[in-house]
């Protein structure tokens, strides 16, 4: 017997990132359409998931993979004038969309573009709290992330 071996291809998290981030840059319009029914249909848990993560008046907020924004939103209604919600995401444009929610709505929320594995590049200790709703599942490398998101 003579059996081939075949080597199995090798997971490349970095171009799963660039291809990912890709794919948000061209869907960012429709998400942020589809935003209404995505906030109706997600509403009771993220309200739960603001809720478990303690989040009301004053609190800062980091969204992680926030795309469009509505999570971010729904956040920045609690926590009032005086808080901080910072939303950020790999693909720009989507943070865009998020950005023009904001102004629509007379929210303040800062966006900023990045890794959802890179957030030791925030200052430690700068958060209340970190919020992603679907967010942990475009992470290659999920344990990195959680660890830079407690940071």
């Amino acid at each position: 017997m003579n059996a081939q071996v075949t080597a199995l291809p090798v997971f490349d998290g970095e171009k799963f990132k660039r291809t990912t981030r890709a794919q948000w840059e061209t869907a960012a319009e429709a998400w942020d359409r589809w935003g209404p029914l995505v906030g109706r249909w997600l509403g009771a848990a993220t309200d739960t998931m603001l809720d478990m993560a303690h989040i009301g008046a004053g609190s800062h907020v980091l969204d992680v993979a926030a795309g469009a924004g509505e999570q971010a939103l729904t956040a920045a209604r609690r926590v009032g004038p005086g808080g901080r919600v910072l939303a950020t995401d790999i693909s720009p444009a989507i943070l865009e969309y998020a950005k023009a929610a904001a102004l629509r709505e007379g929210l303040a929320i800062e966006t900023l573009e990045l890794d959802g594995e890179r957030h030791e590049t925030l200052p430690a200790d700068s958060f209340d709290a970190a919020i992603s709703r679907v967010g942990l599942i475009y992470f290659p490398d999920q344990q990195r992330a959680l660890a830079g998101i407690r940071h």
